[in-house]
């Protein structure tokens, strides 16, 4: 359950006669562990090295990467980072070259070295990009929850003293953030024994925005949306999403929901996303090629359990049916067809 995922495909190439492809996956956050070495994961043709890590081809080209660049701890500049982070390296070939006949590690090769090292800077710089846009982020959510501390508490004592009623502080916010806000609050309803969400849209600019808010939720056989008073569609297996079509300048816009089959606590965080023009801070941009291939791996897997459950009368029993075939009825209608005399002649 990583926060961001980025993949890089290089075009084959050919080294000493044999064609090549390098494949790259980084993910980062999430659970993993922050203050050790990341995750090296070495596939070659698809096969997990599982040893000889240090004298792996696939190990140097990312040791020789500076990830300090793009967000990761490297002490002296080289060597393999520390990091909450998890690197895929896949290298895919008509004729791998090994270090030794156990096939543990790949051996040196300058021009797949380099492959790999662009692969690695590529998904290194989509790493990049999600901090900073990360970090923006968390400054323009604190800077939002100052004002939206401190204004209503001046605006109260000023109103107080001035014998007024409290004005509305809606333009006032909107000029000085000039953003759109998102916030979303997960409690339990105890008497309902329900797990509730609340994800709140702030329209903090100067026009009128419409976005697609997709939350994630813990779907399963036991776990179910009870209450969803805006409706919306299920856009995957545990992906929920509402259409907010007209949300103007200063307004702002809940969508909530129940779930049952929870207990207290079960439920401790969700992730926002969002379709639209122009960011919201508090949410992540939806990225529609993982989600269509999520689509497309959750189509195989109903397709193959289909197959599994489906009963097909002919192949069902098969294997009875051919040690005598007359109990096949079907069979039974050729073989009674009756036969010829070898001096009877067929009458046209």
């Amino acid at each position: 359950d990583s926060r961001f995922a980025s993949t890089a495909t290089r075009e084959p190439q050919v080294t000493q006669g044999n064609p090549f492809q390098v494949e790259v996956g980084l993910v980062f956050g999430g659970d993993l562990n922050a203050d050790s070495p990341i995750e090296i994961l070495r596939f070659a043709n698809r096969v997990p090295l599982m040893y000889q890590q240090g004298g792996c081809l696939l190990t140097k080209a990312l040791e020789s990467v500076d990830w300090k660049r793009y967000g990761l701890e490297q002490p002296g500049g080289r060597g393999i980072p520390k990091g909450p982070a998890a690197v895929l390296v896949h290298l895919a070939s008509t004729n791998v070259q090994f270090t030794s006949e156990a096939k543990e590690a790949v051996a040196a090769n300058e021009e797949v070295l380099e492959e790999i090292r662009r692969a690695l800077l590529e998904v290194g710089r989509g790493l990049k990009n999600h901090l900073k846009k990360s970090s923006q982020r968390k400054k323009a959510q604190e800077k939002f929850e100052l004002i939206n501390v401190i204004l209503p508490e001046i605006s109260k004592k000023s109103s107080q003293l001035l014998g007024r009623e409290e004005p509305d502080l809606a333009p006032v916010i909107t000029q000085i953030m000039n953003a759109v806000f998102c916030e979303e609050e997960l409690g339990w309803d105890k008497e309902r024994k329900l797990a509730t969400c609340e994800i709140t849209v702030f329209n903090y600019t100067a026009r009128a925005r419409a976005y697609t808010i997709l939350a994630k939720w813990p779907e399963s056989d036991s776990v179910a949306m009870k209450e969803n008073p805006m409706g919306g569609r299920k856009e995957a297996h545990g992906l929920w999403a509402w259409r907010l079509d007209t949300l103007n300048p200063g307004a702002s816009a809940t969508i909530s929901f129940s779930l049952s089959g929870l207990g207290r606590g079960d439920w401790g965080d969700t992730d926002i996303f969002f379709r639209g023009n122009g960011d919201i801070i508090g949410a992540t941009k939806i990225d529609e090629k993982l989600l269509e291939e999520l689509r497309n791996r959750e189509a195989l897997r109903a397709a193959e359990e289909e197959v599994r459950s489906k009963d097909d009368p002919v192949i069902d029993g098969l294997a009875e049916r051919a040690e005598d075939p007359l109990q096949d009825p079907a069979r039974e209608k050729i073989f009674d067809m009756g036969s010829l005399a070898p001096d009877q002649e067929v009458v046209e």
